[in-house]
């Protein structure tokens, strides 16, 4: 058995982490890998990691590009990818993952998959969008109306000044 109490550290299973707790839904993902991976069935694909905005959450998506006995699920596998890359933001083909979705941000819808775990929803790749823009809360929509009407407010001439410009 392993004493671990001697190095001094908090272990305690409640504390958390700092990354939160993610609810299914559209989140925005930012590309961080790429690798090949195969089946013992005669398939390869691209295996595309992204993290979830705002947390240490990875999220894997592979897109079939060889298929022993499956020409379809080539053909989605390719459509997938052309999708993951319009919206990235990516002009012409998608050839190098590395070095095309560095840097490079999308959103997609993730689901909780049968093991448990969210994963990227699998639909021909249509859940991949540009990135959504995080809607203004109440407050901030408030706070700019006010500085839009304190600011209009300056700009408007007084009546006096008004009445000082009129020729007759």
């Amino acid at each position: 058995m392993t004493d671990l109490s001697k190095y001094g550290h908090d272990f305690d299973a409640e504390i958390e982490s700092g990354s939160r707790k993610i609810e299914p839904g559209r989140h925005n993902m930012a590309f961080v890998s790429d690798e090949i991976i195969t089946g013992s069935n005669g398939w390869e694909a691209v295996k595309l990691t992204f993290e979830v905005e705002g947390t240490t959450m990875n999220i894997g998506y592979a897109c079939t590009m060889a298929h022993d006995t499956s020409d379809k699920a080539v053909s989605i596998g390719i459509e997938t990818l052309r999708k993951i890359g319009n919206a990235a933001g990516i002009v012409g083909a998608l050839t190098d993952p590395e070095k095309q979705l560095l840097g490079k941000s999308v959103s997609a819808e993730l689901v909780v998959g049968e093991r448990g775990y969210l994963e990227v929803k699998d639909d021909f790749g249509n859940t991949f969008q540009p990135v959504e823009k995080a809607k203004p809360t109440q407050k901030e929509k408030i706070k700019a109306q006010n500085n839009f009407t304190k600011k209009a407010s300056k700009d408007e001439p007084e009546l006096e000044e008004l009445d000082d410009d009129i020729p007759f």
